[in-house]
């Protein structure tokens, strides 16, 4: 496994991106909100929403109390936005989901989580789907094989000995051992294969989207019900999960590249 160097976590930074987060799923945020999603106490959130709006990072709905993003996250995203993996893979996630008529989705590793940031619903009337922002542990799915692989070993190791397995089907993989060699796999083949282990008839085949990181800047996913993916189809969305995951990698580090000359 990688050798590189373990994450090291502030718990106050930690709950404050866990904070900005949540406007992946709401709109706008409350206290409550924010304590029950967090993990904080009311003090905690409080303090955490009131720093945060102080420097501009959200603002306070005065009738409503409720949190809202504030303009230095759009300053940022306006900043970004062009070049951004969201943008650059939208065309290709298209395009990739009318190929495939299933779901396709990106998604990105939060800590020990990752969620679907984008994507495409499949137009089949039984289709798998997820809402985006819902945070997911690690070692369920494709997509948290795939995020998991390429974090460092200490940090690997870190998380299995924290985490309290959960069995959600008869599928679902618990075993640290048989985890670690499927995390080794994952990164030898260059994509994962999730069938039934989240939810049943739910599988998803997934591959690394590579940016300027050690790790994978986003992870590209099909997800589909067990009953449409046969062995010939299978082995058919495997080449073109990894065809697509690096068309999408090409094209981000390209336009990086650019924006750096330019920035020169």
């Amino acid at each position: 496994m990688s050798s590189k160097q373990a994450t090291h976590r502030l718990s106050t930074v930690d709950n404050a991106m866990s904070l900005l987060a949540l406007f992946l799923k709401y709109d706008s945020v409350g206290l409550i909100d924010i304590e029950r999603e967090t993990g904080v106490s009311k003090t905690a959130a409080f303090r955490l929403a009131a720093t945060m709006v102080d420097r501009g990072f959200l603002v306070k709905d005065a009738k409503t109390k409720k949190y809202y993003p504030g303009p230095i996250l759009f300053q940022l995203v306006h900043k970004f936005q062009v070049n951004d993996i969201i943008t650059i893979s939208e065309p290709f996630v298209q395009e990739l989901a009318n190929m495939t008529n299933e779901s396709v989705y990106i998604s990105i590793r939060s800590g020990n989580n990752y969620f679907f940031l984008s994507g495409v619903h499949s137009t089949y009337p039984v289709k798998v789907t997820s809402p985006f922002g819902d945070e997911v542990e690690l070692y369920l799915g494709a997509a948290g094989k795939v995020h998991m692989a390429h974090m460092a070993s200490v940090d690997i190791d870190n998380y299995l000995k924290k985490t309290q397995f959960k069995t959600f089907t008869p599928d679902t993989i618990t075993d640290e051992q048989l985890i670690l060699k499927e995390l080794e796999e994952v990164k030898e083949k260059g994509y994962a294969v999730s069938l039934g282990e989240g939810f049943p008839d739910s599988s998803a085949i997934s591959a690394p989207i590579w940016g300027l990181g050690e790790e994978p800047t986003a992870v590209l996913n099909i997800l589909l019900p067990s009953t449409r993916l046969t062995t010939e189809k299978q082995q058919e969305f495997i080449e073109l999960i990894k065809n697509y995951s690096e068309k999408i990698s090409n094209e981000y580090m390209l336009k990086k590249d650019s924006e750096t000359i330019y920035e020169q």
